[in-house]
C-alpha cells in the first residue's frame, strides 16, 4: 500500500456501510428465500485533502444516471448478477464500468466477508483451544462449511426452538458419514475430520448464547489501519435503526476501540454510498457463487461440483468489468488486511479465486479461445488449490503481525527494536565455560527463511532481541512448532549454557 513516511500522518474519513445482514438471527431469517450465509461489510475512505475532487466525481456520475437514483441515492439493488458479469445487460456494463472508473488509488478500500453459521459454531465451542490433540480451528471450519452448504433443518430448528443441537449435530455428521462412505476415495479426508467431531461432540460446552454483533468486522478494519500506520482518521456509519439510540454497529464499533466514529445518513456522505455499491457487488457475487456451488441434495454431494457455464459466457465488455473489479479488490492499494474473514472463509476464497481466473488471460481473444465447456473445470482446480493453500494456513496458528518499518528498524510483537538487516543484532550472552545463564524469554523466532533463530527477552525491565547460535536452531524450530499448534510455552524462564562444548536451552 502507497501509505508511507508523512502521508499516514495526513487526516484520512472513512465510511461504513454493510449488506446481508441479519439484525436478529432466528430461525425465520436463515430460512427465507433472501437470507445469505455472509454478512459484507465494506469501509472505504480517503485523506482529507482529496475529499471535495472525489465527492465531485462521484455527484457527476450521480447526475450522469439520474434515472436510477431512489431516494437521491444510487444503489445497487437494481444489479441483478444470477452468474455475474455475464447476467448484466449494455446498460448496466455502461453503469458500473462508470462507477469501477471512479474507484482509483486515492480510494482506499477494506471489506469483511464473515459466515453467519461460523459465529453461531463460535458460541458453542466457545471455550475450546487449539492443543496437540485436537486442532478446534480446523474442527470449527468443519462445521461451519458443512452445515453451510447442507443446510440440516433438523439442526436448525434445533439450534433456534432451544433443541437437543449437540444430538441433531451428530445425527448430521454421522448421516454425512454414510452418504460419503459411497464415495469414500473422494471424501476420505472430510469423513476423518467428521469423525473427530463427533466424537469431541461428547464433550463440549452447553452454556452458549446465540446473539449476532458486528465487532469481528470492526477488529479487521482496526488491523487494517494500525497495518498501514493511519493515526489520524474518522469513521461515519450509516445511521441504523431508532434516531435516538446508537445502533448496534456504533456500540460495536467502540467496542473495538474505534473511538473517533459517528453515525449519520447516507444521503449527507458521498463515501457512505460509494460504499454500499461496492458492498452491493460484493454481496451478489459471494451469494450467487455460494448458491451455485452448494449441493442440492446428498447424492450430489459426493461428486465434483463445478460453476455453470453461464457464468464463463461473457462478451469483451463484461471481461473488462472483470479486469476491472481485480484491480479494485486485488490489486490497488493492497495490504494483508484489506479483506478480512473468520476462519471458514470458502466464499471469500471462490470470489477472490474468480477475479483471479479472468485476470489470467491477457486479454478477451486469449479468454476465448478456451471452450466454453472447459472454463468451469480451470476454474475448479484453480478453486481447489486456493482453498487447499488456504486450508492448509488453518494449521499454523503463529499471529501475524505486519512489519511497519522506519529506515531499517521495526519493533516486534513483544517490543523489541529489530534491524531488517538482522546481522546488527548481537548474540545473546552464553557462557562458554560450564557455567549457565537464566534468561526470561518472550518469544522465540527466526530472520530470513529460518536460517538465523533469535530470542526476544526482558532484563531489567528492557525488552530487546538478541540472534541465537546456529547449535540452537533445532531447539528454537520446536519451540516455534509449539506455538504454531497453538502452545505457546512463553513468557518462560530459560536456562541456557554449554555442556561438552555443546549449547543447551532448557525450560525451568
Amino acid at each position: 500500500m502507497n501509505i508511507t513516511g508523512n502521508e499516514n500522518q495526513k487526516g484520512y474519513t472513512f465510511y461504513y456501510d454493510e449488506s446481508e445482514h441479519s439484525r436478529k438471527i432466528n430461525q425465520k431469517t436463515i430460512q427465507a428465500g433472501n437470507y445469505s450465509n455472509n454478512f459484507i461489510s465494506v469501509i472505504i475512505g480517503y485523506v482529507n485533502e482529496r475529499k471535495s475532487d472525489i465527492e465531485q466525481e462521484f455527484n457527476n456520475f450521480k447526475n450522469k444516471y439520474q434515472s436510477r437514483l431512489v431516494n437521491n441515492e444510487l444503489k445497487s439493488t437494481s444489479i441483478k448478477l444470477k452468474y455475474g458479469f455475464a447476467s448484466i445487460n449494455k446498460h448496466n456494463i455502461s453503469f458500473l464500468n462508470d462507477f469501477l472508473d471512479l474507484i482509483d488509488e486515492d480510494i482506499l478500500l477494506y471489506f469483511s466477508v464473515l459466515n453467519k453459521i461460523e459465529y453461531i459454531t463460535n458460541q458453542i465451542f466457545g471455550n475450546y483451544e487449539n492443543s496437540l490433540l485436537i486442532d478446534m480451528d480446523k474442527l470449527r471450519y468443519s462445521i461451519s462449511k458443512s452445515v453451510s452448504l447442507y443446510k440440516p433443518q433438523n439442526l436448525i430448528e434445533a439450534i433456534y426452538n432451544d433443541g437437543d443441537i449437540v444430538r441433531e449435530l451428530k445425527n448430521f455428521f454421522q448421516e454425512r458419514i454414510n452418504a460419503n462412505n459411497l464415495n469414500i476415495t473422494l471424501k476420505e479426508k472430510e469423513n476423518s475430520m467428521f469423525n473427530d467431531i463427533v466424537v469431541i461432540l461428547n464433550d463440549y460446552n452447553k452454556d452458549f448464547k446465540i446473539d449476532w454483533e458486528y465487532t469481528i468486522s470492526f477488529d479487521g478494519f482496526k488491523k487494517y489501519v494500525d497495518e498501514n500506520g493511519i493515526k489520524k482518521y474518522q469513521l461515519i456509519l450509516d445511521k441504523e435503526g431508532n434516531k435516538n439510540e446508537d445502533s448496534k454497529t456504533l456500540v460495536a464499533a467502540r467496542k473495538m476501540n474505534i473511538k473517533n466514529v459517528i453515525e449519520d445518513d447516507s444521503k449527507n456522505h458521498i463515501g457512505i454510498q460509494i460504499a454500499d455499491m461496492l458492498a452491493g457487488i460484493i454481496s451478489k457475487f459471494i451469494k450467487m457463487l455460494e448458491e451455485d456451488l452448494a449441493y442440492k441434495n446428498i447424492k450430489e454431494a459426493t461428486s465434483k461440483k463445478l460453476l455453470p457455464k453461464e457464468w464463463f459466457d461473457i462478451n469483451s465488455n463484461q471481461f473488462v468489468l472483470y479486469i476491472k473489479m481485480y484491480k479494485i479488490i486485488i490489486q490497488m492499494n493492497n495490504s494483508w488486511f484489506k479483506s478480512y474473514s473468520g476462519i471458514y472463509a470458502d466464499n471469500l476464497v471462490q470470489f477472490i479465486t474468480l477475479l483471479n481466473y479472468f485476470n489470467s488471460y491477457e486479454n478477451f481473444q486469449d479468454y476465448r479461445e478456451i471452450s466454453l465447456e472447459m472454463h468451469p473445470e480451470f476454474y475448479n482446480n484453480l478453486a481447489i488449490t486456493t482453498l487447499k493453500d488456504y486450508f492448509s494456513t488453518l494449521s499454523f496458528k503463529l499471529p501475524i503481525y505486519p512489519i511497519t518499518e522506519n529506515e531499517g528498524i521495526y519493533y516486534n510483537q513483544r517490543g523489541a527494536k529489530c534491524y531488517l538487516d538482522w546481522t546488527k543484532h548481537n548474540f545473546l550472552e552464553i557462557s562458554n565455560t560450564e557455567s549457565e545463564k537464566i534468561y526470561n524469554v518472550l518469544s522465540v523466532g527466526f530472520f530470513g527463511n529460518m536460517e538465523q533463530p533469535n530470542v526476544t527477552i526482558e532484563n531489567s525491565n528492557q525488552i530487546e532481541c538478541y540472534l541465537l547460535p546456529l547449535e540452537l536452531l533445532n531447539w528454537a524450530i520446536y519451540c516455534v512448532s509449539l506455538s504454531n499448534m497453538g502452545n505457546n510455552i512463553f513468557p518462560s524462564q530459560v536456562r541456557f549454557g554449554v555442556i561438552n562444548y555443546q549449547y543447551y536451552a532448557e525450560l525451568i
